[in-house]
């Protein structure tokens, strides 16, 4: 009975072996596809990492061009108010120089008309006079007197 005994013992020992064996074997196999399978993500990894380089390259580059554009923007920004500002003044003088000349076409005018009534109302007394001194009737605007 005890070469029965260490006949189990033995067949157990050589069926754990195998089981081991097999257990080691898939194991192995398992850690050779996750090994696979992290140097295949560790690549994707490394390609999306450049592609992020590339695309935060770019994006520096747009955020400068930008940064640039408006700093160049700011000054035409600038001139053009002062330009706006330019032609305020520039409306407002105008304005009031066509008011000045104005006033003073109207202050002007108003003075020829009172010169010709002064010559007109002379005329009618030079011509009153001469003909006192004449005796004779004198034709003052297409009338005789």
């Amino acid at each position: 009975m005890l070469y029965a005994s260490l006949a189990v013992v033995a067949l157990a020992f050589a069926l754990l072996a195998v089981y081991i064996a097999k257990t080691l074997t898939v194991l192995q196999e398992t850690l050779r596809r996750l090994t696979e399978m992290i140097g295949h993500t560790d690549e994707q990894v490394q390609a999306v990492a450049g592609e992020m380089r590339q695309l935060l390259q770019t994006a520096n580059r747009v955020a400068h061009d930008v940064q640039k554009n408006v700093h160049a923007l700011s000054g035409v920004v600038e001139a053009v108010g002062e330009t706006g500002e330019a032609l305020k003044l520039a409306n407002r003088a105008l304005r009031q120089t066509a008011a000045t000349l104005l006033r003073a076409a109207d202050s002007s005018k108003m003075k020829w008309w009172e010169t010709l009534q002064k010559a007109n109302v002379f005329r009618k007394r030079w011509a009153k006079w001469r003909r006192k001194q004449s005796g004779k009737e004198v034709e003052i605007n297409g009338q005789r007197q």
